[in-house]
């Protein structure tokens, strides 16, 4: 019976092959796990461990010798080791788009132009800072067109007048520095630790990768809210450790970040993006309150405003009331969390296609 062989080019392909298929299911153990959060800084390469790799084996040539990848051969992850690949971060992102079917998010306008700098984009006559290049060239145009400066006599002479200065003088510029800016909102008026926290921060950090893949990490600006009776930004760090005083009133987050929005933005070139999180457990007055905001102020802003229950109890009502007001909404997107193993179930109805 004839050895079926492959050349090494072939030989290459097919471990790649093999490789690849390996990391899909690196990635669909993460999504299982719905664990983000070891997968290093956002935007950084990605560590896959895989365990108990076989490496196939190939045979090379037209004679079978000199096989690599034999039984002798020391190929990663021999005798149940582990091998381990570096993945790109947008290579990552693009399969895990791909395995949840995530729609790329829009892309529009150039953000924020609150920013205002001076630079010296225009020359005149008059100033305080002399642009001597400038002046030098002018200078040479005038002597020559009065024929003082003669070369091909050997004259060499430049005649610098008062109507041939330039001065730089400082433009008003404002500056696009944001493509999108991302609103994260936490109430701490409930216990925010232990499994609550740990559910937060891995939505929070996926949201953190998927948008920063999205738009760029350098192009998107992330800021933190909080709330109990009173609203206030906070530190990313702070956003999971701010101890509460008691007593809850969710309306003064949704209308602060909307003010920020609105003051701080360009409302025309900006895309926004706002995700609350909380137990839903609001007065009713409250919750009226927000749905007022949302229908008003930052549904017509915002691209994306998601509402997430955390581990909600039978006393949660914001997302039954919201629901009343926004059915299968694109813009205001509704979930609830109560295990890890529903932390992709969330991203779904967060970043997922029309519903």
């Amino acid at each position: 019976m004839q050895e079926e062989r492959i050349s090494s080019n072939e030989s290459e392909g097919a471990f790649n092959d093999f490789i690849e298929d390996k990391i899909y299911d690196a990635v669909d153990d993460i999504l299982s796990d719905g664990n983000f959060e070891n997968l290093g800084g956002r935007g950084s390469e990605i560590i896959v461990e895989m365990d108990d790799i076989v490496v196939p084996t190939f045979s090379y040539g037209d004679t079978g010798g000199g096989g690599g990848g034999g039984e002798g051969g020391q190929g990663p992850g021999k005798g149940g080791g582990k091998i381990r690949f570096t993945l790109p971060f947008e290579r990552f992102m693009e399969l895990i788009a791909q395995k949840l079917k995530l729609p790329y998010l829009t892309k529009e306008g150039t953000g924020r132009i609150k920013e205002i700098s001076y630079e010296f984009k225009t020359f005149a006559p008059v100033g305080t800072i002399l642009d001597k290049k400038r002046t030098f060239k002018r200078a040479l145009r005038t002597s020559v067109g009065t024929k003082i400066y003669q070369p091909q006599k050997g004259i060499y002479e430049v005649q610098f007048r008062r109507r041939d200065r330039r001065f730089k003088v400082p433009e008003r510029v404002e500056k696009p520095k944001y493509n999108a800016v991302v609103f994260y909102m936490g109430d701490i008026s409930y216990s925010t630790y232990g499994k609550r926290l740990e559910m937060e921060k891995r939505l929070v950090s996926f949201i953190q990768s998927w948008l920063d893949y999205n738009y760029g990490p350098m192009n998107v600006e992330h800021r933190f809210f909080v709330h109990d009776a009173k609203a206030y930004e906070v530190q990313e760090d702070d956003f999971y450790r701010v101890s509460n005083i008691g007593g809850t009133q969710a309306s003064i987050v949704f209308d602060l970040i909307y003010q920020i929005a609105f003051d701080e933005y360009d409302t025309s070139t900006t895309n926004y993006y706002g995700f609350y999180f909380g137990d839903g457990e609001l007065f009713d007055d409250d919750t009226r309150e927000i749905v007022k905001i949302l229908s008003n102020s930052i549904r017509p802003l915002f691209n994306r405003v998601g509402v997430v229950e955390v581990l909600p109890s039978k006393w949660s009502q914001l997302n039954n009331e919201l629901e009343k007001e926004f059915p299968l909404d694109n813009i205001i997107r509704l979930s609830e969390i109560k295990s890890n193993s529903q932390t992709i179930d969330v991203i779904r109805k967060l970043f997922g296609g029309a519903l």
